[in-house]
């Protein structure tokens, strides 16, 4: 088919809408507190107060502060999509970081974040409002929301202008648009207009460890044995006995000392770790750290590591924390650089990701293997390092073996020969000659 043929086919098939209309049904199944479906009321998240309950446990508040340190602690920038036009951007990139320094009155850009990145892994979205000031300097203000007060349209038209969410406080119910509200899903699902948080999935396994926690403790201070006074012991031996147990035995620490026929003491259960339920609860510290996507190491878990493991799982962490710091900063260049400001498609915001002392040294042994090989040349090199290119056109040349090199001061034409770059014969250089 040509172009023209396809250009009238579609002019007679009508001018289509900016916004086409949806034929299918967003979430058809129930969902939610009481099976909503598509309906026109707001829809609110289930278990609120459980999940805020069992964020505050041990175990799973370690995982939540790994990942929210990880992603509060990373360096951030706005920056002009094209790099040449970055200083004709400069002014507006100051705006929006300033907007973001101090997204309002009280919070700074890390308490923010901070409070986005708790309700992702807890409820399930991170929220925060977004409400336009008259400070020309400061024309955005956004403020965090609990995400659980947070209700949703399962309607919505996929318009900005358009009722989407609703939050119930006092009685009240205030509607939202959804250029009002920016809303942070974790793990969406078609099945559902809410995320699915990793709390949510270690439901049941943050409650067995609690449950197992609480046990242990309460046998720990239990007595799991009792005294057989054998054969022929009367009450009143018992009685007796167990008055000199009571006043010159329990906590003097002297061995106590008896007599009678065929004494013993019979355990009730067993006496070691096997009745605190250790490896038990190492198993479901197991499955948090799987949910949360950390490092079992980093939950206490010192079982089982070495140098090898160690390392494969600090790179699953950092997986986990670039992962949500990219969704994190997807709406921030979609909601406010692009939806507020309208510069989407010249300006970013992006997170700074620190690179680890053993990539850097893997990124160094595979850029100098390119060097000698003539891959790549020095420039290039320089480029993705971020650095600039050298000076008399010295870094667009291939660098090989045995040619020879001119100073980087004088031009590529210059007649007068550099330094002489030494052959490899692969034999080591120890000060002797051949």
């Amino acid at each position: 088919m040509g172009v023209w043929s396809w250009v009238t086919n579609f002019l007679q098939g009508g001018r289509v809408k900016n916004e086409p209309e949806r034929q299918t049904d967003s979430f058809p199944f129930p969902f939610g507190f009481l099976g909503g479906r598509g309906t026109k009321q707001s829809t609110p998240k289930r278990t609120p107060a459980n999940l805020r309950l069992l964020s505050e446990s041990p175990i799973p508040r370690r995982a939540i502060n790994i990942i929210k340190d990880g992603i509060t602690k990373l360096n951030w920038s706005v920056t002009a999509v094209n790099e040449e036009d970055q200083e004709k951007y400069q002014p507006l990139c100051t705006l929006i970081e300033n907007v973001l320094k101090k997204p309002n009155s009280s919070d700074s850009f890390r308490l923010w974040l901070e409070q986005i990145v708790e309700d992702m892994l807890v409820a399930s979205a991170g929220v925060s409002e977004k409400a336009k000031a008259g400070d020309v300097k400061h024309p955005l203000r956004l403020y965090p929301v609990d995400a659980f007060s947070i209700e949703l349209y399962s309607n919505w038209d996929g318009k900005p202008n358009s009722y989407r969410y609703a939050q119930r406080s006092d009685g009240k119910q205030v509607d939202l648009k959804d250029s009002e509200l920016m809303y942070i899903r974790m793990n969406p699902r078609s099945s559902t207009p809410f995320g699915l948080s990793p709390l949510e999935t270690v439901w049941e396994s943050v409650t067995n460890f609690i449950t197992v926690h609480r046990t242990s403790s309460t046998k720990a201070n239990t007595n799991e044995q009792i005294i057989n006074l054998g054969k022929g012991a009367t009450p009143d031996d018992v009685k007796a006995f167990r008055a000199f147990w009571e006043y010159e035995v329990k906590g003097r620490g002297q061995t106590p000392i008896i007599s009678g026929e065929s004494p013993s003491v019979l355990n009730l259960g067993t006496a070691d770790d096997k009745a605190l339920h250790i490896e038990w609860q190492r198993f479901l510290i197991e499955i948090v750290a799987t949910a949360f996507g950390v490092s079992p190491k980093k939950l206490g878990q010192t079982k089982d590591v070495n140098r090898n493991t160690a390392d494969s799982e600090n790179d699953d962490t950092n997986d986990t924390i670039f992962s949500i710091a990219e969704n994190i900063s997807e709406h921030i260049n979609n909601e406010i650089i692009d939806g507020f400001f309208k510069m989407g498609d010249v300006l970013e915001f992006k997170f700074l990701y620190a690179t680890s002392l053993k990539e850097l040294k893997q990124k160094a042994e595979i850029d100098a293997m390119y060097l000698d090989r003539g891959v790549d040349t020095p420039d290039e090199v320089r480029n993705d390092r971020g650095k600039k290119a050298l000076p008399n056109k010295h870094g667009e040349i291939v660098i090989r073996r045995g040619y020879n090199v001119h100073g980087i001061n004088k031009p590529l034409d210059d007649p007068r020969p550099g330094p002489e770059v030494p052959e490899d014969t692969g034999k080591e250089d120890k000060g002797v000659p051949d």
